[in-house]
C-alpha cells in the first residue's frame, strides 16, 4: 500500500525550494524598503557643482603652501599642519567621512596647542576607509584626502 503523498519527502521538499525563494525575496525586499542607502545622492547636480569648487579652494590650498601631516597617537590623532605665518595657529575645521556610513561623519573644531599642533579625534574607534577634509574657518582653502583608520604611520596630506 503507497503512503499518501503529504507522508512523503519529496513533496515537501519540492515545495520547499520555491518557498525558500519567496521568503528570501520578501525579506530582500524588507531590508531595501526600511533602510537607507547613504551610497545614494539626491541632487546630483548640486553635489557635481560642489566638487567644482572644491577644486578651486584645492589650488588655493597648494598656491599658499598649505600642507598637513597626520599621525596617531595613543588618545586621537596629531594634525601637523604647514601654514604661511598670517595663517598660522588659527582654528581648522577638520571634517572625517567614513566611506560608507554616513552614521560614523565626524567633524571638529580645532585649536592650535602651544606647539601648533591640533589634537582631535578621541572619539574616533571605527576603522576602515575615511575622507578626511581640512579647511579654515573661513573656507579659504582646502585639504583633503583618503585614509585607511587606524593609522600607524604618519599620512601626509596635500590635498592631491
Amino acid at each position: 500500500m503507497q503512503q499518501a503523498w503529504y507522508k512523503q519527502f519529496w513533496p515537501w521538499f519540492l515545495i520547499a525550494l520555491p518557498m525558500a525563494a519567496v521568503v528570501a525575496s520578501l525579506t530582500t525586499f524588507y531590508i531595501a524598503a526600511t533602510t537607507d542607502n547613504d551610497m545614494v545622492v539626491e541632487s546630483y547636480y548640486k553635489k557635481g557643482k560642489a566638487i567644482n569648487a572644491d577644486l578651486s579652494l584645492i589650488q588655493q590650498a597648494e598656491q599658499l603652501g598649505v600642507k598637513a601631516a597626520l599621525s596617531p597617537t595613543d588618545s586621537g590623532l596629531l594634525l601637523d599642519m604647514t601654514l604661511p605665518d598670517e595663517l598660522k595657529n588659527q582654528p581648522l575645521k577638520v571634517e572625517l567621512a567614513h566611506k560608507t556610513l554616513a552614521r560614523n561623519d565626524r567633524s571638529y573644531v580645532v585649536t592650535a596647542d602651544a606647539t601648533g599642533r591640533y589634537r582631535f579625534g578621541e572619539d574616533l574607534n571605527e576603522n576602515g576607509r575615511w575622507f578626511i577634509r581640512i579647511s579654515p574657518m573661513d573656507d579659504s582653502w582646502r585639504l583633503q584626502e583618503e585614509l585607511q583608520l587606524p593609522l600607524y604611520n604618519i599620512e601626509e596630506i596635500d590635498g592631491k
